[in-house]
């Protein structure tokens, strides 16, 4: 810069952006903040949450299932024994 005598206009400084993420570009918080605004993560949680509700319910089918047949079964044997060969 050579000096002339003349003073170059002052450009006022850009006010600062508050708006301005000092985090911006962090692959992990953007990870965190899309996750957050995506709905896919809820409809998951739903689907797992249904899914766990369908298998306690088949359980706890399976369950009474079992006690009744294993109560069914033993009277027949217990009706077949009494029963004559004849």
């Amino acid at each position: 810069m050579v000096a002339t005598g003349k003073r170059e206009p002052v450009t006022e400084k850009p006010e600062a952006d508050n708006n301005h993420d000092p985090l911006e570009g962090h692959t992990m918080i953007n990870f965190i903040k899309n996750f957050r605004n995506d709905e896919d993560g809820a409809v998951t949680v739903d689907w797992v949450v249904l899914t766990a509700a369908v298998v306690g319910l088949a359980i706890a089918a399976y369950s009474s299932i079992q006690t009744g047949t294993s109560d069914l079964t033993s009277g027949i044997a217990t009706f077949m024994s009494s029963q004559d060969p004849s």
